[in-house]
Formats: C-alpha cells, structure tokens, sequence
C-alpha cells in the first residue's frame, strides 16, 4: 500500500525524457532543452492527458458507451474550450509533422499544359 502512494507522489514523469526531448526538439527554433523545461514539459503533459482521457470517459457514459472513441474526445475538447481565442504568436504543432512545402512542390508532378 505504501509503495501505492509512493508512485503517486512520484516527481518523475511517465513519458521518456529522450522521446520528449526529441518532439520538443522538432521545432527548428528549440536549439537546447533543460532539464527543468523537460521535466515540466513531460508533467504538463501527463496532466493534460489525464484531464483528456477522464473528460472524454464522461463523454463516452453520458452517450452510454463503454468504448471512448475519437467523437467523445471532440466533445471533451469542445467543452473545455469555453470561447478562448488564440493567444497571438502561437503556432499549430501540426506543421512539425507535415512535410516543408518545399518538399511537396519537388515532388508533385508538374502540371501538364494545354494546347
């Protein structure tokens, strides 16, 4: 019992600290990560996703289901955003994960013309 809540009191983050530091380092403009950055980067995480996963869970029995499935976590989000706009300056981590645009025109074909 005692090593229960000892592991819940734990400092240390679930996620490895190399595979966080490696997304967080996707970002042409992060050059370096500390070890403080990391840890809070790794803990907010957990947080959010605790919040996601109990927020969809409820979605998922209000509908009678036993299965979360991607509707109830649209719902989840769409009820914690409560009308909060953007903050400026803030980037969509989508386009990490996609390839540079640069990329995609060398390897789309060239439009054919007309005659």
């Amino acid at each position: 019992m005692a090593e229960e809540e000892e592991n819940e009191l734990s400092s240390e983050p679930e996620f490895p600290k190399s595979r966080v530091k490696k997304i967080m380092t996707l970002d042409k403009d992060v050059k370096r990560v500390s070890s403080e950055a990391l840890f809070l980067v790794s803990r907010s995480t957990e947080l959010f996703l605790q919040l996601l996963a109990e927020k969809s869970a409820e979605a998922a029995i209000e509908k009678k289901r036993k299965t979360v499935k991607l509707e109830h976590i649209r719902i989840a989000v769409k009820r914690n955003q409560h009308g909060k706009s953007v903050p400026v300056g803030t980037r969509r981590i989508d386009h990490i994960f996609r390839k540079s645009e640069a990329q995609d025109d060398a390897e789309a074909p060239e439009p054919m013309e007309e005659s």
